[in-house]
């Protein structure tokens, strides 16, 4: 279980969003599985940290954030009309902050129906 977490949790889910996000941007076409994707990359990533400590969470959501930022650098173009006011680098920092914030409240939630469980 914690291995499958570490490989869900290493995904670059915040440059993975942007990068669909932008690329339908670019082609003018609504991102309809947006949404759904990051809520769904939240929850099972959350679930998947219900017997993981908080500081190996953000430790792991740092990593990934500091490689969907290189990511980002290298394969999203700073579309500064795109990415107001923040700009593409906050704002793919900015991203990771909600989604690690996201799984840490799931991770929470998953942790006391874990122990509740036990009972």
């Amino acid at each position: 279980m914690r291995f499958l977490w570490l490989i869900f949790t290493l995904i670059p889910a915040p440059f993975l969003f942007h990068f669909y996000e932008y690329g339908q941007h670019v082609r003018q076409v609504e991102a309809s599985f947006l949404f759904l994707g990051a809520l769904l990359h939240v929850v099972i990533t959350g679930v998947l940290a219900g017997h993981i400590k908080y500081r190996y969470i953000i430790l792991i959501n740092i990593i990934t954030g500091i490689l969907s930022l290189f990511l980002a650098i290298y394969l999203i173009p700073d579309d500064g009309d795109w990415f107001k006011p923040l700009g593409r680098d906050l704002t793919i920092i900015f991203t990771a902050i909600v989604f690690l914030i996201g799984q840490l409240l799931v991770s929470f939630v998953s942790k006391a129906f874990f122990a509740r469980k036990g009972d």
